[in-house]
């Protein structure tokens, strides 16, 4: 690329021959960076039918060009490989040190193929790599590894990605980890490095990365630092993280939470304001942190001090773990969730994963479809916190039920069956911690409609963004409440722009809370572009990244046809959804079925796919410059 913002080299390494090669960055300079890059290689060099455990999965760790610089909060890792719960796109994302470090070391990316004989970790150090031996490491726990591999290496400040016995073990929900309790969760990338028995990548360097025009550079940084501090969601963050803004039913309790797995979505205020974030600062914070030149720190250290979990202490803690392992299993006793959170980071495990797999086991116990005996001899009482922690250990270590349950919901209810699969909650085998899906209409399409599969981070709208801005979203979106709690017209627009705008900064290695999503005053595409512009010397509008965001969401979804084979008869929510909202302020609200098809009628026509089938059409591919999806799509008769 010849670019100074990026460091200019793809490394490549093939687990089964021992070989490592290097490749130029440019050979994918119109991809941009991070998950442009890896998403063009799983197309390419991934086949249909290729199993994600097979030797042949392709995946891959990338960065972005703003990752590493001063650009706020530009810390992110992406990986990227074939989703083990979908058999369609996997793009999770992680912060940390990590992606940093690597672009110091010289690599833009890295791209695993293959499958290694025996466990080893890769060695990355200034331009330089190699595979060791990792017998000894094998069975230990991500914390336990990253500290033998900094005294082994004798540099405590190494930067590690790896995996735990989760990811050893296969389990589908298995996560890469970073810095301890940073998950690339979703997906089961985690699952992908064990099956290739690859248990860390392990990088220090030392270079450096010189913007085209560092003055210029360094005054648009600044411009976006004062842009996003004057940001009130921004000083939310700031100020008690995300559990302050929504978690835990938020600031008044009513904010939609999963209880007893989704049968309800109001958790009484008795039990939800043990859990409030003001709450647990009081009681457990001991400091708060945040990822490489991050201006907002919005990651809890909590810490156990008495009680049958003292001594459990980590960071990371998020709504999604309040959820999964609170209101969802009927559990108000914060240590136990703690536990539970931390044990996920130490195992390697994704806690949404995590938290649908117990709430569905607790679901079947209560209605009788699984016996005592059968699950491990627990009594799957809701609330049951030692229940939960003990299910938990099986799924990692796949005893008894837990094997059934390490497989994720879908494949669990198939095996359990029984009538399981109407509580199994997944969007097309990717388990499912929403609980905001019957009341906000756009957010449930967004998580319905995500190429990667079940989650709200692939362009689900956040509707508290855009109050007092609705002029601003009138401009954009047409509609001047968008994503609006129990609306389901006129949508469309706002979820594809948001689809593009988050592949936009995914494409450049930089934090989602630093932008319009959570905020419609934060940074904007035109920011993000100047930013890049001023440090890359060629310039940028962010009218081509959007266009650049909305090539590389078609390409994730070409990718999920072709593997797949999901059409508009897969882009439905759990039937559960459809069940009314049984008590507090939100009581009977769901997703109406005859409401939800006119929603797809309206995506499938604004996004230019077929309205019947969901597939993209010859005209729309060539449109965006996907000539080289048509003639594969073609020969499976998936083109609209």
């Amino acid at each position: 690329m010849g670019d100074t913002l990026w460091a200019g080299r793809i490394l490549r390494i093939d687990l089964t021959t021992g070989r490592i090669r290097e490749q130029p960055t440019s050979d994918y300079g119109f991809a941009i960076g991070g998950r442009g890059i890896g998403q063009w290689i799983l197309f390419r060099e991934v086949q249909p039918g290729t199993d994600p455990f097979d030797p042949d999965n392709v995946l891959v760790l990338g960065t972005g060009p703003l990752t590493g610089t001063l650009a706020p909060a530009s810390a992110r890792l992406t990986v990227d490989t074939k989703n083990v719960l979908t058999g369609g796109v996997c793009a999770s994302n992680a912060g940390g040190h990590f992606a940093p470090e690597l672009k110091y070391a010289g690599y833009d990316a890295v791209v695993i193929t293959g499958q290694s004989p025996r466990p080893v970790y890769l060695w990355i150090s200034d331009g330089k790599a190699e595979l060791r031996d990792a017998a000894d490491l094998w069975g230990l726990d991500t914390w336990q590894t990253e500290r033998m591999l900094r005294s082994r290496l004798g540099d405590p400040d190494v930067r590690v990605a790896l995996i735990g016995p989760a990811g050893e073990n296969r389990v589908r929900g298995a996560s890469v980890m970073v810095d301890r309790a940073r998950a690339a969760g979703r997906g089961g990338a985690g699952a992908v490095l064990g099956s290739k028995r690859l248990k860390a990548i392990a990088v220090r360097g030392t270079g450096d990365l010189a913007p085209a025009d560092g003055e210029a550079f360094r005054e648009e940084v600044e411009r976006c630092n004062r842009k996003l501090l004057a940001s009130e969601t921004v000083q939310i963050y700031r100020l008690g993280g995300t559990m302050r803004l929504a978690g835990a039913g938020g600031p008044d309790g009513t904010f939609p939470q999963g209880v007893r797995n989704d049968q309800d979505s109001f958790w009484p205020l008795e039990k939800s304001r043990k859990l409030w974030e003001p709450a647990l600062q009081e009681a457990y914070e001991v400091r708060r942190l945040g990822c490489f030149n991050c201006p907002i720190s919005c990651s809890h250290y909590y810490a156990v001090r008495e009680g049958p979990y003292a001594g459990s202490a980590g960071e990371g803690f998020e709504i999604n773990s309040a959820n999964a392992f609170g209101s969802n299993l009927d559990i108000d006793y914060p240590p136990a969730i703690i536990e539970m959170h931390n044990y996920c980071s130490r195992m390697g495990l994704d806690v949404d994963m995590a938290g649908t797999c117990l709430a569905f086991a607790f679901e079947a116990y209560q209605r009788g479809d699984l016996s005592r005996p059968e699950a491990n001899g627990l009594e799957l009482t809701w609330g049951n916190h030692q229940a939960a922690v003990e299910l938990l250990r099986a799924i990692v270590e796949r005893k008894g039920i837990g094997d059934v349950l390490a497989e994720g919901v879908k494949r669990a209810s198939e095996s359990l069956g029984r009538g399981s699969q109407a509580y199994a909650l997944h969007v097309k085998g990717a388990d499912l911690n929403e609980p905001s899906m019957r009341l906000m209409k756009a957010w449930a399409l967004g998580v319905t409609l995500s190429t990667h599969g079940g989650g709200h981070l692939d362009g689900s709208p956040h509707p508290s963004a855009w109050g007092g801005h609705e002029d601003l979203a009138l401009e954009l979106f047409g509609n001047p409440r968008p994503g609006a709690a129990g609306d389901y017209a006129n949508q469309a627009r706002t979820l594809i722009w948001h689809e593009n705008y988050k592949a936009v900064v995914d494409m450049l290695g930089i934090c989602y809370y630093t932008s319009m999503w959570p905020d419609a005053v934060s940074l904007s595409a035109d920011d993000y572009a100047a930013m890049l512009s001023a440090g890359t010397g060629h310039p940028y509008t962010g009218e081509q990244l959007m266009r650049q965001g909305q090539r590389l969401h078609n390409l994730q979804k070409a990718f999920n046809t072709l593997h797949t084979g999901n059409s508009r008869k897969d882009d439905r929510p759990p039937r559960r959804m459809e069940e009314p909202v049984q008590s507090g302020p939100h009581r009977g609200e769901r997703l109406d079925p005859a409401m939800w098809e006119g929603m797809l009628d309206e995506y499938y026509r604004a996004q230019g796919w077929d309205v019947a089938t969901g597939w993209q059409t010859e005209a729309g591919l060539r449109e965006l410059g996907l000539e080289e999806a048509i003639p594969r799509l073609r020969a499976i008769r998936r083109l609209g």
